[in-house]
């Protein structure tokens, strides 16, 4: 049991010089294929309406780290306005930096997670790196669609409530849905209903 107590570090560091070097590998091939997809477009696009500009760089965040490539800028003249094909062709703003998988993690992790701080710590974990504030992932949740607010677990009658510091369940307060008022808190947050009661969520897709 010793000798195995002290091999564990070295497996760790070893474990995470593996995940950091598979991180890098993917985002050489996620850039590689973005842009080939990219250049298909090109080639296959309605050259007298998409008038090529130049190339521009852009760099997403995503679940593997960073990872930049290069897409081509058109000027549409039927709409008479600037716009990437790469991007209405994956369905995704590129402009955000954020992934689509990206994304929908932090918000799942957000409901599931005492707090927005707790969700950025957790997405650090598993990143390698701050990826995301706190106050980013907050932004996230209130814009996100209803159907990601659900946790996993799929609790029925559970409240989602709003603290300046993120999603919490007050004790007492799963069932209620009432604030109950604590004289000893001396952080004077205002917690806020963020959801109605989800009695009947929406069924997980298959």
């Amino acid at each position: 049991m010793k000798h195995l107590t002290t091999e564990w570090p070295l497996l760790k560091e070893l474990e995470e010089q593996l995940v950091r070097t598979l991180q890098k590998v993917f985002a050489v091939l996620l850039a590689a294929l973005l842009e080939e997809i990219d250049q298909q477009l090109a080639e296959a696009r309605d050259k007298r309406r998409y008038q090529l500009k130049d190339k521009r760089p852009t760099t997403i965040q995503t679940l593997f780290g960073e990872v930049t490539f290069r897409r081509n800028y058109y000027y549409d003249r039927q709409a008479g306005a600037y716009t990437f094909l790469l991007d209405a062709e994956l369905g995704f703003d590129g402009a955000q930096s954020i992934s689509p998988c990206l994304e929908e993690t932090a918000v799942e992790l957000a409901v599931e997670c005492s707090s927005y701080r707790k969700a950025a710590h957790t997405l650090e974990s598993i990143v390698g790196y701050a990826v995301m504030s706190h106050e980013a992932i907050r932004q996230l949740v209130l814009e996100a669609p209803v159907s990601l607010h659900h946790p996993v677990s799929q609790r029925h009658g559970r409240v989602l409530f709003v603290e300046a510091d993120g999603l919490c369940f007050p004790p007492g307060e799963r069932e209620t849905g009432e604030r109950r008022e604590n004289p000893g808190d001396s952080r004077g947050m205002e917690t806020k209903r963020f959801a109605a009661r989800a009695r009947e969520p929406a069924p997980l897709p298959p």
